[in-house]
């Protein structure tokens, strides 16, 4: 079965993605920014209403993807927060230049355990995305969240479809940017992949 992930900046988008069918939500703040950790207030009351899945992103600010060591622990403190009000994943993500920082990946993903985890479109920054495939399923992420390094979903349709392919079912390729209840039929089976992501995907 598909799973169409609902992207939402608050708690009333939350609950309408879920009445429109929504089978997953990735719980954000400032989508203009293109989302930060949300508040305690809000993932709290999101996780005890809303009967779906909830990611809940993991980003201290806007901006690039290459963390201080100070940034690095505050994302370990919100990662912990998530899981103690019942997150069902995080979605993070960390950069050095323009590779995955393994270090800062791996300490999330010990943090996070045994939430589901998804490594968001920082992906699309990443010269080499066939090793970073490998890198992240070895480092045991679920998913990667990924517009194929292109302006979105559509345009990037065929890298997104190769990298799929390539990753093999040993971690989710999961399409998103520009995804809506049009073309997400079309993308999941152009793709092979049964996971897919949007603020219109319901």
């Amino acid at each position: 079965m598909a799973i169409y992930e609902a992207c939402v900046g608050n708690y009333i988008e939350a609950k309408k993605a879920e009445e429109l069918g929504a089978n997953r939500i990735e719980l954000c703040d400032n989508l203009l920014e293109g989302g930060t950790t949300p508040s305690y207030g809000t993932i709290k009351r999101v996780v005890e209403k809303i009967n779906i899945p909830i990611m809940v992103i993991v980003r201290p600010r806007g901006g690039n993807f290459e963390f201080l060591e100070e940034e690095i622990e505050i994302m370990k403190d919100d990662i912990r927060i998530a899981k103690e009000l019942g997150a069902y994943g995080v979605v993070i993500g960390a950069l050095k230049g323009n590779k995955i920082d393994i270090d800062a990946t791996k300490a999330f993903v010990e943090e996070a355990k045994p939430l589901s985890t998804t490594f968001h479109m920082a992906f699309d920054e990443i010269d080499d995305k066939f090793q970073a495939i490998d890198q992240l399923a070895a480092l045991g992420i679920d998913r990667i969240l990924t517009k194929g390094g292109t302006e979105d979903a559509m345009s990037g349709k065929d890298e997104l479809r190769k990298l799929s392919d390539y990753a093999a079912g040993r971690i989710t390729i999961m399409p998103g940017k520009g995804v809506n209840k049009e073309n997400r039929g079309f993308l999941l089976e152009y793709v092979h992949t049964d996971e897919i992501h949007g603020s219109k995907i319901v």
